[in-house]
């Protein structure tokens, strides 16, 4: 282990933490199926009038993480070896006008990356950002400790990186309804906020067994009746029993079977009425924006607004390699 102060450094190149959204998935229980009708049908989206407007604007909220490296660190004075690890996260939103042509220069409204020396088991190594100098300028990474996993912290940090982005465009006024690609792992900031979670993995189906047929029988366009939900503990292992979510399924395209299907749910908080005008409108506006085979191996759930957001916020994190290469050679520079 070659020497970086008082500390030995050894880096791991291929391992990289796994950083899927399933950690962000909260754990829920199914509430009341009948919170807006006793009758199951599928039910067509349309647009509301609150939203008959010109220069309606959509935004979509993203997030982004990557593993720059991981290292292990021994002290000379702790024998344990303490492992660490560069991580990179980004959030961004993409403010649209809907019916119009948008550019990406002109919707990018917020975006910001950060970075962290992520370190378990309390090791201190004496200074609260590593800096690194490139041509282009300086890269920092906040030291700071990880009281979790590395997987799920950092998941959490971007996480609170997209509420932050979120809520800037709502404060400023910068949207009419907020779309966050994901579950709103954050409902608990978010109270009484428009915000709509869009979730594109099913981890578990959010409706009793007899009401399974239906999500066979939704067309493009279609809805199910909501479901209230509530939510067990956030990522951050907080309670929020109180903070329920109504949710329902929308049907993207012509597809067959759950994979053409996408969930969405909003704070219960907001009220059945605002949940179910919110629930008609994105039904009738997702599918539009729904990707296709042939430009996305993840569609139609993966919303195309979502995945040139993403592109973006990639892109922004720069380049790996060069991140790799400044990093080991200033940590194991004698």
């Amino acid at each position: 282990m070659p020497p970086w102060g008082r500390f030995r450094v050894s880096f791991d190149s291929w391992k990289l933490i796994s950083l899927d959204n399933h950690v962000l998935e909260e754990s829920t229980e199914i509430g009341d199926v009948n919170i807006e009708t006793d009758f199951w049908k599928p039910i067509k989206g349309y647009i509301p009038d609150k939203y008959k407007k010109e220069n309606l604007r959509i935004a979509f909220v993203d997030g982004v993480r990557r593993t720059e490296n991981v290292v292990y660190i021994e002290d000379p004075y702790n024998p344990a070896v303490v492992e660490g690890a560069f991580v990179s996260v980004g959030a961004g939103a993409l403010v649209l006008t809907y019916g119009k042509v948008n550019s990406l220069e002109e919707s990018l409204k917020k975006y910001k990356v950060e970075r962290y020396f992520l370190l378990r088991d309390n090791l201190d190594v004496g200074q609260p950002f590593l800096r690194f100098r490139t041509q282009a300028g300086v890269i920092e990474f906040k030291v700071e400790k990880a009281n979790k996993e590395l997987s799920p912290y950092v998941n959490e940090l971007m996480a609170n990186l997209e509420l932050k982005i979120a809520q800037a465009v709502y404060a400023g006024n910068l949207a009419d309804i907020m779309i966050t690609d994901g579950t709103l792992h954050y409902v608990a900031k978010t109270k009484g906020l428009p915000f709509v979670g869009y979730v594109k993995k099913h981890r578990k189906l959010y409706v009793y067994p007899e009401h399974i047929e239906i999500l066979r029988q939704l067309k493009v366009g279609e809805r199910t009746p909501l479901v209230l939900i509530h939510s067990q503990p956030t990522i951050d292992g907080k309670s929020t029993s109180h903070l329920d979510k109504f949710t329902w399924y929308v049907k993207l395209n012509d597809g067959e079977g759950i994979s053409s299907i996408a969930r969405l749910e909003v704070p219960a908080d907001i009220g059945v009425e605002k949940a179910i005008e919110i629930a008609n409108f994105t039904t009738y506006l997702v599918p539009k924006f729904a990707s296709t085979e042939f430009n996305d191996r993840r569609a139609p759930q993966n919303l195309i607004p979502i995945k040139y957001l993403e592109n973006f916020l990639r892109r922004r994190l720069g380049s790996q390699s060069l991140i790799r290469r400044l990093i080991a050679q200033i940590m194991l520079k004698h």
